[in-house]
């Protein structure tokens, strides 16, 4: 099967983003919402030198106060109401429920790799301009070929 240089890299793009992507969506659509209490900032360290901030948020789930550490940085003071949303079967497994709190370590995850595939698409070395990806289920599995016929004398 022969693909075209952006073809081929929007499904590998989509090959390895889709399984971060799914399964947050799959999470989200099992997670029930709550309101939480935010409680207080913690602080921790990262190394010698980096100060991390993480809010601490509880919210009732099965009867119980759950508590748990959310992002850092967030702008509630204590005693705020949260947005929360929490895994039936795991309440531990708990999330703020704002577009950061969902969907920015899936953004980190997925993002970066797309961001190598972006700079192999554009540098010209790796697949030139105008190329065509061949795939094959033999080896090699992956083959580069022009588009331009050779001329050969």
């Amino acid at each position: 099967m022969y693909l075209s240089k952006p073809i081929f890299f929007i499904l590998l793009v989509l090959l390895v983003a889709a399984p971060f992507w799914t399964a947050r969506a799959l999470w989200v659509m099992r997670s029930v919402k709550v309101k939480g209490v935010f409680g207080f900032t913690g602080n921790g360290f990262a190394g010698d030198q980096v100060r991390l901030d993480y809010s601490v948020i509880s919210f009732p789930a099965e009867g119980k106060e759950i508590w748990f550490n959310g992002l850092g940085n967030l702008p509630y003071k204590p005693g705020a109401i949260v947005p929360v949303r929490y895994q039936p079967d795991d309440p531990y497994d708990a999330r703020v429920d704002i577009f950061a709190g969902i969907w920015g370590d899936v953004l980190v995850y997925s993002g970066v790799p797309a961001f190598l595939l972006l700079v192999l698409f554009l540098h010209r070395k790796v697949v030139p301009w105008g190329s065509r990806v061949r795939l094959t289920f033999k080896r090699p599995f992956i083959q580069i070929t022009s588009s331009k016929p050779s001329v050969h004398g």
